[in-house]
């Protein structure tokens, strides 16, 4: 290993291990951290330049401002509601934690009818993958009024204390704690299941990492493909139902993949059924 190499090296581990001990980033999975501290340790020669360029791409990524709830505090309350068999409590705890997100507080208003339209298509799936899935998984009663604990529900998400959570909230509702800390930018999932969710994140993952889109649909191992966009921007409701509509059949321009197209109040949905050969056996 050359000079060069070590110094790179030296950065990545200084940059690696200022990022996990900070108080705003430190939450998020380690993998990711050190895969974008050495992208940047290739472009900066000095810690301090290589730390302030993977925090500004986490911020990027993490999206923070999105906003979150006291996990440990939360995760409490649930423990005492699940024990005292208290379920106006319990779902008023999981529509807080999905308040507590922009993106799931968005979807309130249209929770159920948003998954009865899309599960009328797809039918009703005996297994899922969230990818991205922030809080969204607390939306479970509402996308399944009624489940067993043979439901296999898999969410992915690159916050820590998020995961965590929502493993604790699945084993309280009796299904398997099958969420993970991955970040679908460097591992694509490689479970089976029935549909997976990619909801309202593709124009960041779009924006972070290039045309890995396309790629990552095509790798999963999935029946049925729901991809949803904003339908209306954050700031000064513009509309963008025709800038994302013509996005996604960019996107999967070529393939097989019959489309329905679902239009919700503040939300465009997609709902794709991946080609015969990509979901033979499922």
């Amino acid at each position: 290993m050359d000079c060069m190499d070590k110094n790179e090296e030296a950065v990545i581990t200084a940059v690696t291990t200022a990022i996990k001990n900070s108080r705003k980033y430190g939450d998020t999975s380690e993998a990711t951290i050190r895969q974008l501290a050495e992208e940047a340790a290739r472009q900066h020669k000095k810690p301090k330049a290589a730390i302030k360029a993977v925090r500004t791409k986490l911020h990027s990524i993490m999206a923070p401002y999105l906003g979150d709830p006291d996990y440990t505090a939360v995760a409490q309350q649930l423990t005492e509601a699940f024990t005292n068999n208290d379920e106006e409590r319990i779902i008023q705890l999981c529509l807080d934690s999905l308040e507590a997100h922009l993106s799931t507080r968005e979807r309130l208003p249209i929770m159920a009818d948003f998954y009865g339209q899309i599960f009328a298509i797809t039918g009703q799936p005996q297994s899922i993958m969230d990818i991205a899935c922030a809080l969204n998984p607390l939306a479970l009663r509402w996308m399944f009024p009624e489940f067993s604990n043979q439901l296999k529900f898999y969410a992915y998400d690159i916050h820590e204390p998020r995961i965590a959570f929502i493993n604790h909230y699945f084993r309280l509702e009796g299904l398997e704690p099958l969420a993970r800390v991955q970040d679908m930018a460097m591992n694509f999932p490689q479970e089976q299941a029935d549909v997976a969710l990619f909801l309202k994140e593709m124009p960041r993952f779009t924006r972070n990492y290039g045309d890995l889109g396309r790629p990552l649909l095509q790798a999963l191992n999935v029946r049925w493909l729901v991809i949803s966009y904003p339908s209306v921007s954050t700031h000064g409701g513009r509309n963008l139902t025709s800038r994302y509509r013509d996005f996604m059949h960019q996107l999967i321009d070529g393939l097989n993949w019959p489309v329905t197209e679902l239009l919700f109040e503040g939300e465009l949905v997609f709902v794709i059924q991946k080609d015969a050969e990509t979901s033979e056996g499922l």
